[in-house]
């Protein structure tokens, strides 16, 4: 399988894992270079910007700016999912600062 399958893959699990709490698809980014691979609203949590990866997922300090100055602009959530095989997926709040800072995020709450 592919790197891009695999990424596709995990998008597609992203996404479904969401659409269960209620969060509907408004659109994935195929071969995503912007700032976020999924994009998914809530009637209550309003819209998130995704950003899909594995457990080797690192986002820099350029790729925090834009998913965060896009997430700014659009009133959005800012959320790294992180997906590894046979285990829950795990979200996280994305800001600026070191991911070390940055805090677990659920999309049942």
């Amino acid at each position: 399988m592919s790197t891009a399958s695999i990424g596709r893959a995990y998008e597609y699990k992203v996404r479904n894992d969401l659409v269960t709490f209620g969060w509907v698809p408004i659109m994935r980014a195929a071969a995503s270079k912007g700032p976020a691979d999924l994009i998914l609203a809530h009637p209550f949590h309003g819209v998130a910007l995704v950003q899909v990866g594995s457990k080797s997922k690192t986002l820099g300090p350029d790729d925090r700016a834009r998913l965060v100055t896009a997430a700014h602009l659009c009133s959005a959530l800012a959320l790294l999912a992180v997906v590894i095989p046979r285990e829950p997926i795990r979200y996280w709040s994305v800001t600026r600062d070191v991911p070390s800072a940055w805090t677990e995020w659920s999309p049942a709450a």
